[in-house]
C-alpha cells in the first residue's frame, strides 16, 4: 500500500486558485490481535507494520524481547497483524540502562540535523513525523509515520527483530516529548532521547525517574538538557557550574568522562 495518494484540492494563494493534485499521507487502519484477542487499533502509515506491533507491545510490557515473539503475520488487505506470544514473558534486566555512554555536544547537533532534514517523503506531503536510532554518530535506523508515537514504537520494533542491543543507543524524535513516549524508552532500554522540541514537565519526571537522559529543543547548536547529564560530555567547567549552584544531586563519580 502507498503511503500517500494524489487527490485534487482547490489551492488558493492570495486572491488566486486553482484545482490541482495533491500529495495526501495515508492513514491506515491497523488492527492488532495478541494470541487470537483483539488488542489494538492503530491509525498509522502503511509500513513496517511487524515493527509497530512489536515495539508497541514492548511499550505495554507484554513483551521483553525478541524471544517472547512466538509468530507474526500482517494481512494487509484486512488490516490485520496476528501474533502469538509466550503467555508468560521473560523478565527484563532489573539495571537496563547502565551500560556507558558518553556524547560529545558536537554529535548530538550532527545528529539532529540529519534527522530534521526533509526527505523526499516530507517534501511530498509535509505531515510525517521522523524517529531514529543511533548508535554514537553512526544512523541504525529512521521511520517515518503519520504519528510519532507508531514512529517510535517502530524503531523500538526494527531493534527487537534485529537483536539489537540498545542499552547505549540513542533515539530521535522531530516531535514534542510526552510522557508516554518516555515511557517506550525505558520499556525499549534507551539510555538517550534527544528531540527538537519542548519536553513535557511529564516526561522529565518520568526521564529522571527512569536514569534517561533527556535533551529538548536541539535545534542548530543549541539544546536544553534536562535530565541525567553525565551521559554528555559538557566539560569540567560545567560540572564545576552544576555542583555550586546545587541544581543537580549528581556526583563527581556520575559524570563518566570525569573519571581519573
Amino acid at each position: 500500500m502507498n503511503t500517500f495518494l494524489k487527490l485534487a484540492v482547490v489551492k488558493v494563494k492570495g486572491e488566486q486558485s486553482d484545482i490541482v493534485d495533491e500529495s495526501i499521507i495515508t492513514e491506515y487502519p491497523l488492527k492488532l490481535y495478541v494470541n487470537d484477542k483483539e488488542f489494538n487499533t492503530f491509525y498509522c502509515t502503511p509500513k513496517d507494520l511487524k515493527e509497530l506491533a512489536v515495539g508497541y507491545l514492548m511499550s505495554c510490557g507484554v513483551l521483553s524481547g525478541k524471544q517472547d515473539i512466538l509468530s507474526i503475520e500482517v494481512l494487509e488487505k484486512k488490516n490485520l497483524v496476528k501474533m502469538q506470544v509466550a503467555e508468560q514473558v521473560t523478565s527484563p534486566l532489573k539495571e537496563p540502562l547502565e551500560k556507558p555512554i558518553v556524547i560529545k555536544i558536537q554529535t548530538i547537533y550532527q545528529i539532529m540535523g540529519k534527522n530534521l532534514k526533509p526527505t523526499e517523503l516530507f517534501l511530498e506531503t509535509g505531515g510525517f513525523h521522523s524517529v531514529a536510532i543511533y548508535n554514537g554518530d553512526q544512523e541504525v535506523i529512521t521511520i517515518m509515520d503519520v504519528a510519532r508515537h507508531n514512529a517510535v514504537d517502530k524503531v523500538i520494533g526494527y531493534c527487537v527483530m534485529n537483536d539489537i542491543d540498545c542499552r547505549d543507543k540513542i533515539l530521535v524524535v522531530s516531535g514534542r516529548m510526552s510522557s508516554d513516549m518516555i515511557l517506550k524508552a525505558e520499556k525499549g532500554n534507551i539510555p538517550v532521547v534527544l528531540s527538537k522540541s519542548a519536553p513535557t514537565s511529564l516526561s522529565i519526571s518520568r526521564a529522571d525517574e527512569a536514569g534517561i537522559t533527556l535533551v529538548g529543543f536541539v535545534r542548530g547548536e543549541q539544546m536544553n538538557v534536562y535530565t541525567h547529564p553525565n551521559r554528555i560530555d559538557l566539560g569540567e567547567e560545567t560540572f564545576r557550574a552544576i555542583v555550586k549552584k546545587k541544581r543537580t544531586n549528581y556526583l563527581r563519580n556520575s559524570f563518566l568522562y570525569l573519571r581519573s
